[in-house]
């Protein structure tokens, strides 16, 4: 197996990080190193910059894994334009991209699930300084451009409509089997 970067991405609320539990237990960690993209911090209202300086890490921290014969398999919210800028001087690595995605009412309704409570808004407003419903209509619109993107870039979509994170972790494990199969004849 030649080691290569898993981006799984996606806009809020899609379940990239309900999957992270399930991928760290499937994948064999001599083989697969599991990360959540905001496991080091998100600082208060995000922004581009901050997204870009998490992306670099995470793609350096897949070509030092490299070195170990790992592949590193990173969930979180990555804009294609932050993996280009990301790889501009990165080389010898293959990336590939899962865009996770679902409808506009599934967007919204588990959005709104994850804000009910005083302290789940207040964490809102730090993290984006938005409302719920403001974030909802954001993410309904950032998941069109994501489409769009993935389509251009020939990313694999795996729909998650109707799906248990279990279910939508086992497609995506399926997908990187597949990824490896193609760079490989051998599977760990």
């Amino acid at each position: 197996m030649k080691p290569q970067l898993f981006i799984i991405t996606g806009v809020n609320g899609i379940g990239k990080s309900s999957v992270i539990p399930k991928l760290k237990h499937t994948l064999d960690p001599t083989s697969f190193d599991v990360h959540d993209f905001d496991e080091r911090g998100v600082p208060d209202n995000a922004d581009r910059e901050w997204r870009r300086s998490e992306t670099r890490h995470w793609v350096s921290t897949a070509k030092l894994n490299l070195n170990k014969n790992l592949s590193t398999v990173v969930c979180g919210f990555v804009k294609v334009s932050d993996i280009g800028y990301a790889l501009e001087n990165v080389l010898d690595i293959t990336v590939s991209v899962c865009v996770l995605d679902a409808s506009p009412e599934t967007i919204s309704k588990r959005i709104l699930s994850r804000y009910t409570t005083s302290e789940s808004l207040i964490e809102l407003e730090r993290t984006t300084g938005k409302t719920p419903e403001k974030f909802v209509s954001d993410n309904v619109w950032v998941a069109s451009k994501f489409r769009e993107e993935a389509n251009e870039n020939d990313y694999y979509i795996l729909d998650t409509d109707e799906e248990k994170p279990d279910q939508v972790a086992t497609g995506i494990i399926a997908w990187i089997k597949t990824r490896i199969n193609k760079h490989s004849t051998t599977m760990h």
